[in-house]
C-alpha cells in the first residue's frame, strides 16, 4: 500500500536501495540526489523518480524537508509508478529520474505537507494526499511522453504559461527544458531555431513586456516593478530596460 511521509534528510551522504518505488518531492530547502550516476538538487520545483531496487545516494542541503511517496511494485488501483517509469523515463533526462514540478502540484504539495505535519498519526490522510500527488504527476509526466511520441516541437502555450506565472522569480533554462521533455542543451538549440532568440532573451522580453504594463497601468514605485518582474535590483532593471527599450523606465512612464 502506498504511504507518504514528510521528513528531513541528514547533511551527510547516505546510499541505499529498497524493494519499492519512490517519488521524492521538495517541500522546502533542497536535497541532493544521485541516481544511476546522475545527480541534481531536489526542490519544490524539481522532483526525483527512483524505481525499486535501484541504488541511489542522497543528502540534505542545509535546512530541508521532503515529501516521500513509497509505492509498492505491485501497487493496485490508480496507475502504478512502475508503468509511469517505463513510459516516462526515456523522456526525462535520459532516464535520470528527475522531473519538473509545476505550480499546481507545488500548491498541493505544500497543503499536503502542512496537513501531514498537523496529523502525523493519520496514515489514511497521508495516503490520500500521496495518491492524489501520484496521479497528478503521472498525468504530467505522461503528457511529456505523449508529446514526444507525437513529434511535437515546442508547446509554447505551456512554456508561456509557466514563464508568465514565474516572472517575479529566477528561471533556468533547465526548468523550461523539463516542461518540454528535453535535455537543456537540446531544448536551447530547438528554442533558438524555432523562436529566433535564446530562452533567456525570450524570458527577458516577457519580463520587460510586463514591466511596461505595470509602468503604464499602475503607480508602483520602480523598485516594486523591478521585484515583480524578476530583476535582481532596480539598477539592473533600469539597465536592461534601457538596453531593450532605448529609454529609462522613468522616461517610459512619463511618455505613456
Amino acid at each position: 500500500m502506498l504511504n507518504a511521509q514528510v521528513i528531513q534528510l541528514p547533511q551527510q551522504s547516505v546510499e541505499h536501495d529498497h524493494a519499492y518505488h519512490q517519488l521524492i518531492l521538495g517541500v522546502q530547502g533542497r536535497a541532493e540526489f544521485e541516481v544511476e550516476g546522475r545527480g541534481d538538487l531536489v526542490s519544490n520545483r524539481l522532483g526525483c523518480l527512483i524505481p525499486s531496487s535501484l541504488s541511489h545516494a542522497f543528502c540534505g542541503v542545509d535546512q530541508n524537508e521532503i515529501l516521500v511517496l513509497n509505492v509498492p511494485v505491485d501497487e493496485q488501483g490508480s496507475e502504478s509508478i512502475a508503468d509511469l517509469e517505463s513510459r516516462c523515463a526515456s523522456v526525462i533526462f535520459d532516464k535520470s529520474g528527475f522531473f519538473n514540478v509545476d505550480q499546481p502540484v507545488q500548491q498541493l504539495l505544500q497543503l499536503s505537507a502542512k496537513e501531514m505535519r498537523a496529523y502525523p498519526e493519520d496514515a489514511g490522510l497521508a495516503r490520500s494526499f500521496g495518491v492524489c500527488l501520484l496521479q497528478l504527476l503521472t498525468k504530467r509526466i505522461t503528457r511529456c511522453a505523449e508529446e514526444r511520441r507525437s513529434n511535437k516541437r515546442l508547446n509554447m502555450s505551456v512554456l508561456d504559461a509557466y514563464i508568465d506565472s514565474n516572472l517575479n522569480r529566477k528561471m533556468l533554462v533547465r526548468d523550461l527544458a523539463l516542461l518540454a521533455c528535453m535535455s537543456p542543451s537540446h531544448f536551447f538549440s530547438v528554442f533558438r531555431e524555432e523562436m529566433g532568440v535564446t530562452p533567456n532573451q525570450y524570458i527577458t522580453r516577457k519580463r520587460l513586456d510586463h514591466a511596461k504594463y505595470l509602468l503604464e497601468r499602475t503607480g508602483l514605485p520602480l523598485s516594486d516593478v523591478s521585484v515583480q518582474t524578476g530583476f535582481s535590483s532596480q539598477s539592473a532593471f533600469a539597465h536592461v530596460f534601457k538596453q531593450y527599450i532605448a529609454m529609462t523606465p522613468r522616461q517610459y512612464r512619463l511618455k505613456h
